[in-house]
């Protein structure tokens, strides 16, 4: 009984220490709408931020918020840009025992919106 006992808590401990990772990723065509307004592309931006949970079992608890205003805003502030356009975006997490690595990351166009409205869309080139 004392040796099932053993193999039951050895088991338990090695399950703990297996890591896991996941991934997700989507599209997005603008974070604010841009519906019948004339704009310039100026550039592509990339941009990653990580946080971190804590997760016990099936319960986790948030270390810090994601920061997905963080990322879309200092990816706008880079190109001095109006607004993203074509943006694609990734998640991963890595989990450790008990702490989650999570990551998000953006690919995107900065655009800037015309003053007079008189310029086309410029294509990407």
């Amino acid at each position: 009984m004392k040796n099932k006992i053993n193999k039951i808590v050895i088991f338990t401990i090695l399950l703990s220490l297996i890591q896991c990772a996941s991934s997700s990723s989507g599209i997005t065509t603008s974070n604010i709408p841009v519906v019948n307004r004339k704009y310039t592309v100026i550039g592509p931006v990339q941009n990653t931020e990580t946080w971190y949970t804590f997760d016990i079992a099936l319960f986790g608890f948030p270390l810090e918020k994601p920061p997905i205003d963080k990322i879309v805003n200092r990816a706008i502030s880079e190109k001095n840009a109006d607004a993203l356009i074509n943006i694609k975006y990734w998640q991963d997490k890595i989990i450790f025992l008990f702490i989650t690595t999570n990551r998000i990351g953006i690919s995107a166009e900065a655009i800037k919106f015309e003053e007079d409205g008189t310029a086309k869309v410029t294509p990407k080139k």
